[in-house]
């Protein structure tokens, strides 16, 4: 009796060992998952990837909507994005000099932008296939950008940040400024647009479209105040153009200025 009570005794130990060496790899993956932060991760990867199937499928063959959805950032010096729900938190050291504190805001904002042109084809693809393009335009909203109070007194104008578009590079070659606008020169954007300043108590939201030749030209860079800078060329189809990514304050006036015939991202 005393030495099968001793085997169901070292049974016992081995099962609680690997109970526990199951419980510590099970906490060590949830770690590694809050860190990478994976989830958002894989949101934009699905977009993308749909963006792309929809590239592909034949001309005018409608494959479904895509499965891209807005994302909702909270660029945080330590408190709360007050009245907002973000599904994504990035945190700022307020403990360093101004000048870093700035530039790792706008690297922030432009890291949304970045993704924002890749997840949607990089000016590339026709990824409204199956839509009616007669004086249509079709935006995406790829995020929508809230501040904490910590970050609210930066001082920031839309010059400075193209500024820093323009002297950082993507992939230690070409200048974000290029990638995001086809553009080396702050010169090709408007004067009144680069005096506009960011006011870090609002709300942002980070856009781009695609649309017919010509009418999208006409109606998204008309009617966005100061914003005149050109659109990427034709993509494969030879008569759309999908337009460069653009960061605005999130208002009303600013939404109807940009005449969106329909969103294809999803809330």
């Amino acid at each position: 009796m005393i030495k099968n009570f001793n085997k169901r005794g070292e049974l016992t130990t081995q099962q609680i060992v690997g109970l526990i060496i199951l419980i510590t790899s099970f906490a060590v993956i949830l770690f590694l998952l809050f860190r990478l932060n994976l989830g958002e991760i894989s949101e934009k990867e699905i977009c993308h990837n749909s963006v792309v199937l929809k590239g592909q499928s034949p001309s005018n063959f409608d494959v479904g909507n895509l499965d891209c959805k807005t994302n909702y950032v909270c660029i945080s010096g330590g408190e709360d994005c007050k009245d907002f729900n973000p599904t994504n938190i990035i945190n700022i050291n307020i403990n360093q000099k101004s000048e870093k504190i700035e530039n790792d805001t706008m690297k922030a904002i432009v890291d949304e932008m970045k993704d924002c042109w890749w997840m949607f084809g990089e000016g590339k693809i026709n990824y409204a296939k199956g839509f009616d393009f007669t004086n249509q335009k079709f935006c995406s909203v790829c995020s929508i950008v809230a501040f904490d109070e910590a970050l609210s007194k930066q001082d920031i104008s839309y010059s400075k940040f193209y500024n820093y578009l323009k002297d950082s590079k993507i992939d230690g070659s070409d200048t974000l400024l290029h990638y995001l606008y086809n553009t080396y020169k702050i010169e090709d954007l408007d004067k009144n647009y680069l005096s506009l300043k960011f006011d870090f108590t609002k709300q942002y939201f980070i856009l781009t479209a695609l649309g017919k030749q010509g009418f999208v030209s006409k109606m998204f860079f008309v009617t966005t105040p100061g914003f005149i800078i050109e659109s990427f060329g034709d993509d494969e189809s030879g008569n759309l153009e999908n337009l460069p990514v653009i960061i605005l304050e999130k208002t009303k006036e600013n939404y109807d200025h940009l005449s969106c015939s329909e969103y294809l991202t999803k809330a």
